[in-house]
């Protein structure tokens, strides 16, 4: 077969100029498409903050989410799509091509170090697909830092992602973003295509396409008549999409907010994202509501306790607010979270304010409808037991140690049982401790977690099994993590005791 029946590939080099980002895209003919896209501004806005300086552009790429989707349906079209794709890859250091060969010459001693370097100053890539007016495919950029201005930026969902670029191996942490392309995917699609990217990637599973997740979304239930072009999914396609990938779909009906605000913080900070159902404040009578992932949070101060009921702090009234990709935005928009009284009900219910810094107005406020989370199978134990059960053990703690009332406080986590093991490990638990959880203890592989703090340090932690439904007999150790007196010690035994657990210190 002729070479000249091969297509061509090319890197090309361009300097990253802010503001600029949408002339490496191209504009679609007519008027009826905003341009430049949101998604394109709103991404040229983030990476000028993490410092872009170069953007190097592969223009032959073969994209897997993008060959499923023009299989399925773009193949069919009458348009002539192309079955490729070209691919943006950002660096926060100056770099053309002779940069590049002196790179390249490099690598033949040893490559590894060269693409260890490189990954240095590699801010992650997008794929470019060519459909007018949704060009922004597969993106995968790093976050911000840790540290915020008004708090502390958490990204436990995100995972690593491999990329080869030339012949050398980057490596960049993130969590990949997409824009919804209305044809086989809409805003549903997108967030659960966003949050499978983190949990299906844990637990080993395949990876959908969009394609693929808007099938199998509507397999047994169409609420639109057909299923492509994609109008959207109800919650219940949601759950059966997640359901088809190998995950359990947790779906959580918003009730009020610092109930809510205990479910997301419980999530996140455990590392699984959680698609939200919102409805935006300004939406009419049977309008349709949206559907974002959240991928991130911000943690501030944990609020004082004003039930002079209670002996102690629910750690999740630090969280602010939660970072969420928007596939009407782009990755890691912030979205504050507060509370909203509607008329009729006396509860106040969880809103979000979306930060829109490039649209026409500066935030957009969304009520909060649900919250599925899709999770491995075995974690059976319900978020909402999980920190019940914190509660109860805190207010006892609490109310049984005077010297620490006010000062202790409960968060909750679900967790790997390897990755708790090594956490004690680098502990002050004695090493006989140490020993009896990790040889002489058996966990589940995801252990629930109860983490009470004290003023300084951390006090205490309870272990729930995951595999079991209910509480009472899921408790299967507790671990006072620093040293207390010997009334202390007793209490905290009693207490372990009344769970069914053993005491590990």
């Amino acid at each position: 077969m002729p070479a000249a029946d091969y297509p061509a590939k090319t890197f090309q080099f361009h300097r990253f100029v802010s503001g600029h980002l949408a002339d490496r895209y191209e504009r679609p003919k007519g008027e009826l498409h905003q341009w430049p896209p949101i998604q394109v501004s709103y991404l040229d806005n983030y990476i000028a903050v993490l410092g872009c300086k170069t953007i190097i552009e592969e223009t032959h790429y073969v994209d897997r989410d993008y060959i499923a989707d023009l299989s399925l349906f773009y193949g069919k079209s009458l348009r002539n799509y192309p079955n490729f794709c070209r691919r943006l890859h950002f660096f926060d250091e100056a770099i053309d091509i002779r940069r590049w060969r002196r790179l390249v010459a490099a690598a033949r001693k040893d490559i590894d170090k060269v693409g260890q370097n490189l990954s240095g100053h590699y801010l992650g890539f997008s794929v470019v697909r060519p459909l007018p007016g949704h060009p922004i495919g597969r993106t995968v950029v790093k976050t911000l830092g840790p540290k915020a201005t008004d708090g502390e930026r958490i990204f436990a969902p995100i995972r690593p992602y491999v990329v080869h670029l030339g012949g050398l191996r980057l490596h960049t942490d993130g969590l990949a973003f997409q824009q919804q392309d209305q044809g086989v995917s809409a805003c549903a699609t997108t967030a659960v295509w966003t949050a499978l990217h983190s949990s299906a990637h844990t637990e080993s599973l395949k990876l959908p396409a969009p394609a693929d997740i808007t099938q199998a979304a509507s397999r047994y239930l169409m609420m639109n008549g057909r299923t492509l072009p994609s109008e959207g999914l109800a919650i219940q396609q949601i759950c059966e999409a997640i359901r088809d990938s190998g995950l359990a779909p947790v779906l959580v009906r918003a009730t009020r907010t610092a109930v809510d605000r205990g479910v997301l913080d419980t999530y996140l900070r455990s590392g699984f994202p959680a698609v939200l159902a919102v409805i935006p404040e300004s939406s009419g009578p049977g309008e349709a509501g949206h559907a974002i992932c959240a991928v991130g949070a911000k943690i501030g101060t944990v609020q004082p306790q004003t039930n002079p009921a209670l002996a102690y702090r629910d750690g999740s009234t630090a969280l602010k607010a939660v970072y969420v990709h928007d596939d009407r935005l782009g990755p890691y928009a912030v979205a504050r979270l507060g509370a909203i009284t509607t008329p009729g009900e006396q509860e106040p219910r969880t809103n979000l304010v979306i930060k829109w810094p490039l649209a026409n107005f500066d935030e957009e406020s969304v009520r909060l409808h649900s919250i599925v989370v899709p999770m491995p199978v075995k974690v059976r134990l319900p978020v909402t037991r999980l920190r019940a059960l914190g509660h109860l053990v805190a207010q006892a703690l609490g109310t049984a140690l005077p010297d620490f009332k006010g000062a202790l406080t409960m968060t909750c986590r679900y967790l790997l049982a390897t990755d708790y093991a090594r956490r004690i490990i680098q502990s002050d638990v004695s090493a006989a401790g140490i020993e009896r959880l990790t040889s002489k203890s058996a966990l589940s592989r995801y252990i629930g977690i109860i983490e009470i703090a004290g003023p300084d340090a951390p006090f205490l932690d309870v272990l729930l099994d995951c595999t079991e439904a209910v509480e009472n007999p899921s408790v299967v150790a507790t671990i006072l993590r620093t040293p207390q007196s010997t009334a202390v010690t007793s209490i905290v035994n009693k207490l372990s005791i009344s769970l069914g657990s053993q005491l590990i210190m």
